[in-house]
């Protein structure tokens, strides 16, 4: 986005009676999302959204954050395996991560919880505060092809602080990852997905990956399209 192009964005989720209430604001607002859109243009992104809806009676807050970034991988099962041991032992106990077959190959899928601080003035409270946030993160090796000159690699990074919602967002991210599809002629999408056998032991120790057990699940659409 261009600066006009993110005022226009504020202006038009936010009432412009409360804007000129508020010009300091509308002026921080504007810059932080002109800042965030260019970040995220440099970060290689093809999507950024959030979701808000009702589960069970509460309110539930996901983002999804979907990248391409150039990645030699070599062979596509081996980096996935690679991706898995490397995030997980870089993480700590608190992550657990499997490769899973897809409909577009082998898919290194991480999960865990980051703590988010949140400062004294920026809290309800009025004091610090420490907020868990889930997070599941897919990478999926491109498959080759006649159209991609190189090689690269699709990350799906998704958290949500409404730990008690992960069973129903764990359903879409699976939703979007059987959803991918690519344009190359001759790639076969099979109608399931189902999980790659851990291919060493290395990673026997880990927790079971969130989404394995809704890889049969039947979902026809998530909150994000």
């Amino acid at each position: 986005m261009t600066i006009e192009e993110a005022q226009q964005e504020i202006t038009t989720r936010i009432s412009r009676e409360s804007l000129d209430a508020k010009p300091v604001m509308f002026r921080n607002l504007t810059r932080n999302l002109y800042k965030a859109s260019q970040a995220l243009e440099k970060s290689g992104a093809l999507y950024a959204g959030t979701c808000i809806r009702a589960y069970d009676g509460e309110l539930s807050l996901g983002t999804l954050l979907v990248t391409v970034t150039p990645f030699e991988f070599g062979d596509a099962a081996v980096a996935a395996d690679g991706i898995v041991r490397s995030l997980t032992a870089a993480r700590g106990d608190s992550w657990a991560g499997s490769v899973l077959d897809t409909p577009n190959g082998p898919t290194a899928v991480l999960s865990g919880v980051n703590s988010f601080p949140i400062p004294a003035e920026n809290s309800p409270s009025d004091e610090a505060l420490t907020l868990p946030i889930a997070e599941i993160q897919a990478f999926l090796p491109v498959p080759q092809g006649p159209e991609n000159e190189e090689q690269c690699l699709v990350s799906i990074n998704f958290t949500t602080p409404c730990e008690d919602h992960w069973d129903e967002y764990c359903s879409d991210i699976v939703e979007i990852l059987r959803s991918m599809t690519f344009d190359q002629p001759g790639l076969a999408i099979p109608t399931s997905a189902h999980p790659a056998p851990e291919s060493s032991p290395g990673l026997t120790s880990a927790k079971p990956n969130p989404i394995a057990s809704h890889l049969d699940s039947e979902r026809s659409a998530t909150p994000f399209g």
